[in-house]
């Protein structure tokens, strides 16, 4: 997208048929299970943050949704999300299959986990 957006919503608006709802329900999961999160948009990208730092960024792409950053985790967290990393910290969700909101629930369930440890 060559927009810059200064919303999430004017982002998601923006979007395709088909990947616009898909957008839309990933942000839904996001503020479902951290409603106290801020939505902006940071690096041309929508991000949700709370406690003064994100929780995560997501972007949508011509064939995936990407995910940033998701650092590695314990043995259990990598066999669940270690299929779906693409680079060091990002994680994609391609079109092509049925997208993973249970792998998405455990990438912001753990992130939120850190950030309740954080002062």
């Amino acid at each position: 997208m060559a927009t810059k957006f200064t919303t999430v919503d004017a982002y998601v608006a923006a979007l395709p048929d088909g990947v616009a709802e898909i957008f839309q329900a990933l942000r839904e999961t996001v503020l479902r299970l951290a409603p106290d999160a801020d939505e902006a948009v940071k690096y041309d990208m929508p991000t949700w943050r709370l406690k003064d730092t994100y929780i995560v960024y997501a972007a949508a792409w011509k064939r995936h949704i990407g995910l940033y950053p998701v650092y590695r985790g314990d043995a259990a967290f990598e066999a669940m999300v270690g299929p779906y990393r693409d680079k060091k910290d990002t994680v994609k969700f391609v079109y092509s299959k049925p997208m993973p909101w249970d792998v998405l629930e455990r990438i912001i369930t753990t992130r939120l986990a850190e950030l309740e440890t954080r002062p």
